[in-house]
């Protein structure tokens, strides 16, 4: 297990007594809500006392008296708890809560009133058990439920009064309270322990796509490239599940030369190829300068490597003067802006490491200056559509859009207009515009 699975199990292993820990400053705004019950009763059982204050019997003497008691408890806890609110406090009052009502049933069965008179106080114990699940506590739903559940079943027995529908009744409610104390701290178990590891996703895969960035960084060249012969501006996107972009430009003594293609793979293994791709090119480059023997040779060692399982797509531009000479192996076509119109450079080639001994042919054309070739990955339009022919006719219509801007700001309008949200590729993606310098400017 790595170091970074073990640390989000123990967030996790401790997020429980966390949520614990945040739901017990709740108790203050409980004690406020225990306090209004209390306050309410003591009303309550004053209005009832007063109500039978002309009855032959001692029922107002009872009902006032556990008046008293009532705002006697209210004004005391709530001034503990304001001081000092805790655990212990708010399950002894609780508990305090249901003995009166407990001490004043006991006084109308002792003066031979219940049930007639007094059986109502039995509905007290309602608003006791809402008031000790508001503290989302279940071991005080539960001890607060069965003292007052058993209490009233055994005094009901010794008074002759049948207990079962209101028994049965008080032990609904308590089930009820039970679930709906417990359910908050899982609900919001849930929903932290959820974003955690989404946190901890994203985190890591933003962790990944850095170091992956920093990895393309050694192959790639600098966003802006200024060579005598060529300016150059890209940009790249790092896949979060495939890879296989590269980019390089080789200044050669025949020209510079460009060389852009797609290797596709892993987005971890993929690096691995596209770097071992790059050391074979600088070698390459040094040895051969005709383009399709370039691409021959990287083609034997790709057969040798794969054995024609992976294929890579690439395109190789060069100049020299106002020509530019280029290969272009199954990969997209590029695009040439010229003053006037836009053409597409069509493939004249298979891809690269399909077949032992390819050979590769090598196109020609002229390219005046500040004329811009634009060369691509599929990721770059991969957000848009899957169809390759519609990618190719988003691009066009994006670099025929902005083809007025200078280098830098056409390659990166085409970029963001061909990805846009917030969420990243699956898939590398790399766009490239090179303009041919005046050679006043060289």
């Amino acid at each position: 297990m790595s170091m970074d699975n073990v640390a989000l199990k123990r967030l996790k292993e401790g997020m429980p007594e966390q949520i614990t820990e945040a739901l017990d400053k709740h108790i203050v705004a409980a004690a406020r809500w225990a306090t209004i019950v209390r306050a309410v009763f003591a009303l309550t059982y004053a209005a009832a006392g007063i109500r039978l204050w002309s009855h032959q019997s001692n029922a107002r003497i009872i009902y006032l008296g556990m008046a008293v008691i009532w705002a006697i408890l209210a004004i005391v806890i709530s001034v503990r708890a304001k001081s000092a609110a805790s655990d212990s406090l708010v399950s002894t009052a609780a508990m305090i809560d249901v003995t009166v009502v407990n001490i004043g049933l006991l006084a109308f069965v002792q003066q031979g009133l219940f049930p007639h008179i007094g059986a109502g106080l039995f509905m007290s114990y309602f608003p006791i058990l809402a008031v000790a699940a508001t503290r989302y506590r279940i071991g005080l739903v539960i001890n607060t439920g069965i003292y007052a559940l058993l209490f009233y079943l055994v005094l009901s027995l010794y008074a002759g009064a049948p207990p079962w529908f209101r028994i049965s009744m008080l032990a609904v409610t308590i089930a009820v309270f039970v679930f709906a104390s417990r359910k908050p701290k899982d609900l919001v178990l849930e929903v932290a322990q959820r974003s955690l590891q989404e946190a901890f996703e994203i985190g890591s895969q933003q962790k990944s796509l850095e170091l992956t960035a920093k990895t393309h960084a050694l192959f790639m060249p600098p966003a802006i490239v200024d060579l005598p012969e060529i300016w150059a501006s890209s940009k790249h996107g790092v896949g979060t599940e495939t890879g296989g972009d590269y980019l390089h430009i080789f200044p050669t003594a025949r020209g510079p030369l460009v060389v852009l293609g797609d290797l596709p793979g892993d987005a971890v293994d993929s690096i691995a190829n596209v770097y071992q791709v790059h050391q074979q090119l600088t070698d390459i480059v040094k040895r051969r300068e005709r383009l399709a023997d370039i691409a021959a040779d990287l083609n034997e060692f790709l057969w040798g490597r794969f054995h024609g399982q992976r294929t890579m797509t690439c395109i190789l531009a060069q100049w020299h003067g106002d020509h530019m000479n280029y290969v272009n192996a199954g990969h997209l076509p590029a695009l040439q802006i010229g003053k006037t119109d836009q053409k597409q450079l069509p493939v004249n080639n298979g891809p690269i490491g399909a077949q032992q001994g390819t050979t590769f042919d090598e196109d020609g054309l002229e390219f005046p200056a500040r004329d811009m070739l634009i060369v691509y990955t599929d990721g770059v339009y991969a957000k848009l559509t899957k169809d390759r022919e519609q990618g190719i006719s988003q691009i066009e219509a994006f670099s025929e859009q902005f083809r007025g801007g200078e280098v830098n700001t056409l390659c990166h309008r085409i970029f963001d207009c061909a990805q846009p949200g917030f969420e990243p590729n699956r898939d590398d993606s790399t766009i490239a515009v090179i303009r041919r310098q005046p050679a006043r400017e060289s």
